[in-house]
């Protein structure tokens, strides 16, 4: 919008007549230059491009949104609970198993919030959270074992959403009526550990403010502070800062002491019991089979 301030720019330059990709940052301006196109076609994983849902576009737009905005962005998949008015908010990793619990809390009727990375903002006594990405890259085999009414059609998925044996899947038609919401009855913070076969589900609450605020900004520090690897070959150092360091801290500590209700929670299940108990109030009617 041309009466909105710019917060960062990023200027691309394609040039052929180069073999790799130069790359400078002057304050809050990128500026690459290089065989992009080739390189592009040549990646092995794209999500780690220009572009890529893990690149830089993506990272340094979190840090623009931190610094600017003091919005911040837990990696966590996050479901809303219509009938308890909740957030629920699965923050871990890769491979802990927030897909699972994703899949899962969309198959009782939840409505889905974010695949993948949930916003929140501090205004005054207010916390305002952000619906996220409506698109998860996801196994096949965790689809067709214990959620096959996910599962897309082989005919109807196109070469280009594969990423390493996943598939992108479009999750759009579960999502919340709503874009932002803050006036929550309470939020759940679910640090998952979700293992094949494991014998009996560990639910444990997670009492003591402090290491819950360790988790936490472990957590939502994590896509801030990671280096990558752009197009096999350009190795980019995290964005973080000291200052953002200490006001993302602080903005946790003002969440986890707010009037607001917060739950956090450690569980450890296998697929199938991942839940356990939470959601029993959720009746039959509210299955995803009947959306």
């Amino acid at each position: 919008h041309p009466n909105l301030p710019i917060d960062g720019t990023i200027e691309v330059t394609e040039n052929s007549s180069l073999t790799r990709i130069s790359f400078d940052r002057q304050n809050d301006a990128l500026f690459l230059e290089g065989p992009l196109l080739q390189l592009d076609q040549k990646c092995s994983d794209r999500r780690y491009t220009l572009w890529g849902n893990l690149g830089l576009l993506y990272r340094f737009t979190l840090y623009l949104l931190e610094k600017y905005h003091h919005l911040y962005s837990l990696h966590a998949c996050s479901l809303y609970d219509e009938q308890e008015n909740q957030l629920l908010v699965v923050a871990g990793g890769a491979g802990s198993g927030k897909t699972v619990f994703l899949l899962s809390g969309l198959a009782h009727g939840l409505r889905l919030f974010s695949t993948e990375t949930t916003h929140f903002q501090l205004k005054g006594d207010k916390i305002i959270w952000f619906k996220g990405s409506l698109i998860d890259n996801i196994r096949p085999a965790t689809l067709e074992k214990y959620f096959p009414f996910f599962l897309p059609s082989r005919s109807g998925l196109p070469a280009s959403s594969a990423y390493k044996g996943k598939v992108a899947i479009d999750f759009s038609s579960f999502q919340t009526s709503f874009d932002e919401v803050s006036d929550l009855k309470r939020v759940i913070f679910i640090f998952p550990h979700v293992e094949e076969g494991w014998p009996q589900r560990k639910e444990e609450s997670l009492s003591d403010l402090p290491e819950a605020a360790r988790r936490l900004y472990t957590n939502i520090s994590s896509k801030l502070s990671e280096s990558i690897i752009l197009y096999d070959s350009l190795p980019v150092v995290g964005w973080d800062e000291p200052e953002l360091a200490q006001k993302r801290w602080s903005a946790l500590q003002a969440l986890l002491t707010s009037s607001l209700p917060i739950i956090s929670l450690n569980i450890l299940s296998s697929p199938a019991d991942c839940w356990g108990d939470l959601l029993n109030h959720l009746t039959n009617s509210k299955k995803v089979k009947e959306n």
